[in-house]
Order: C-alpha cells, then structure tokens, then sequence
C-alpha cells in the first residue's frame, strides 16, 4: 500500500503540479513528444537528468515487457493443462519452461510493427480498446476472490492466523474496490455511449467499451465448451488446502512464529528495509 501511494500517488501529484496541461510535448502535441516526468525535469532546467531518465524508462519498459510476457506464458501454460486451451500448451521443458506459451506470448509483441502503419493512431486505439478494461475486471475479480476467501475461512472454522499475510483493510478494502470498480464501469459505459463533444456513436462506443464485450464472449465460450453453468462455487465447497506446501495448521503456525521472530531479531534498518522492498 504505502509503496503505491508513494510512488504512484505522490509522484503523480508533484507531476500534476509540475507540468502545465498546455505543454505541447503531452500526447506528441507538439513535434515531439516526452515522459511528463522528463518535461517536469526540462522544465525546472535540469540538463543532464532529461536522458538519464529516457534511459531508466527504456529500461523499465524492457523490464515490463519481460514480466508481461513471463505472465501471459505461464497463464497460457495453466490453460493448457486445464483443458482449457490446445493441449501442446501445456508443455514444460526440463528446465521448467513453458516453451510454446511463451512462443505465444511472444508472437503477438509482432504487434509492435503496426507502429510503421500510416494509420497507427487507430490501430493504437482498437488495440487499446480490447485490453482497455481488462484490469478493471481483473481487479474486480481479485477483490471478489479475497472476500470469497476469507468468508470460506470463517465458514470452516478458521482464522487468519494461519496466513502468511492479511489485508490491512481486510475484506472491507476489496468490497470498497469492488464497488468503486462497478462506478467506473458504469461512468465509462456512459461516456462511450455519449461520447464528450459527439452525439451517439457506435465507433466511439466499441472504442472505449470492446474490452468488456470481448470478455463477455470469452466467458460465454468457456462456459459453452466445459458445459458449466454454474456461477459460482459455493463457500462450503472452496478449497482452502490446494497448493500449500504444508497443510498441517500447527506447523505453518509455528513457522509463521518463527518467522516473525527472525523479523523482529533484525536491527530497525533491516526491518525497514524488509517492510518497503
């Protein structure tokens, strides 16, 4: 949480104080266009630190790319050995490397090419549009899954105690999200329906809400081909052991004892260290 509201939250605020919406160089409204943080750096007449910081973004792109793909492969993989994708993508080569997910994963970064296209900025924006939502529902799903998580918990008789980490809000933090998420759709709904400055416009409209029709068709397909109509899992029913290392509750106890112990041992600086990184 607090590396989040630092470096998303604070540093998008001193940006926004930083940077005047008027800058040409925003979305390549000018010749040229830059990171908000290297114009907040040119604009202060740092000289040097403008393309020490293009460095670090490139950098950081690389390394966002990497994790993506890393990401997209094993959930490929996972597909595979559920049935719910070819079978080949299920293959793990000895070395523990799901080859023909990330053979996958790969081929669509061919995308980038479409950048030579005389009409990127479109291509752009349908490309956008079909992932656009996507980490809405993703969230979405992740608070409804902890909500549901913990709600088995309490129905089996069990505490949180056996858990290496607990929400700080608890299940109150994703029922907060969940409902701030259905908002957001709802809003974006609306504005792709009544787009800003235009009447009503099917263009307009599946630019800004294919994501959640892609979804819809995907989630419809899945339930067509398993030939599962249930919505859900019923709370008596949730696996709460699956994927542990251990089950037996005294010793994951124990070990969560003992690892709070070895914290708690550590000078404050490692501590410190340990709580940010």
């Amino acid at each position: 949480f607090w590396r989040i509201f630092l470096f998303y939250f604070l540093s998008l605020t001193f940006i926004g104080l930083l940077v005047p919406y008027t800058s040409k160089e925003l979305l390549g409204g000018g010749d040229t266009s830059a990171s908000p943080f290297v114009i907040a750096i040119k604009n202060g007449g740092i000289k040097a630190l403008p393309s020490i910081f293009n460095a670090v973004i490139l950098i950081a792109v690389l390394s966002v790319g990497n994790s993506a793909v890393y990401g997209c492969s094993r959930t490929i993989q996972s597909l595979g050995m559920q049935g719910l994708a070819p079978a080949f993508f299920g293959y793990v080569d000895r070395k523990g490397r799901p080859l023909m997910g990330i053979f996958c994963s790969a081929v669509f970064g061919l995308l980038c090419f479409l950048s030579a296209y005389r009409r990127q900025d479109q291509v752009f924006a349908w490309l956008l549009s079909v992932s656009g939502l996507a980490t809405i529902f993703l969230w979405f799903n992740i608070g409804l899954c902890h909500v549901r998580f913990r709600l088995a918990l309490h129905l089996h008789g069990r505490s949180t105690d056996e858990l290496v980490f607990t929400a700080v809000t608890g299940i109150w933090g994703s029922i907060y999200s969940m409902v701030l998420l259905v908002v957001v759709l709802g809003v974006q709904f609306w504005v792709a329906l009544f787009p800003i400055g235009l009447g009503a416009n099917a263009e307009a409209f599946f630019q800004n809400y294919l994501g959640s029709v892609v979804i819809l068709v995907f989630y419809l397909a899945h339930k067509l081909w398993t030939r599962n109509w249930r919505l859900y899992v019923p709370l008596a029913e949730i696996d709460l052991d699956s994927g542990r290392r251990e089950t037996d509750m005294e010793i994951i106890r124990k070990e969560i004892e003992e690892a709070d112990a070895a914290l708690r041992a550590k000078p404050l600086y490692k501590r410190l260290w340990i709580y940010w990184c």
